[in-house]
């Protein structure tokens, strides 16, 4: 399930939405004024890999809070 960003065409308020299924990106109605003229806007990759941390084979690297990793 891809998590996407999205720009209100209306107020210009940023958020996050899950997309489960393709044809549910047409019907993403803004948060902060619920207008359905809504775009995608591109995003960055995020990737968390233990090999990122030089601590991680001494037990000194953590995820941060929340974050589903561990």
């Amino acid at each position: 399930m891809p998590l996407y960003d999205y720009r209100c065409r209306e107020c210009g308020h940023r958020f996050e939405e899950l997309i489960f299924n393709w044809d549910e990106d047409d019907e993403i109605a803004c948060p902060n004024c619920s207008a359905r003229d809504t775009e995608r806007l591109m995003g960055a990759p995020v990737t968390i890999s233990r090999s990122s941390c030089k601590f991680y084979s001494e037990g000194q690297c953590s995820a941060p809070e929340n974050s589903g990793f561990s």
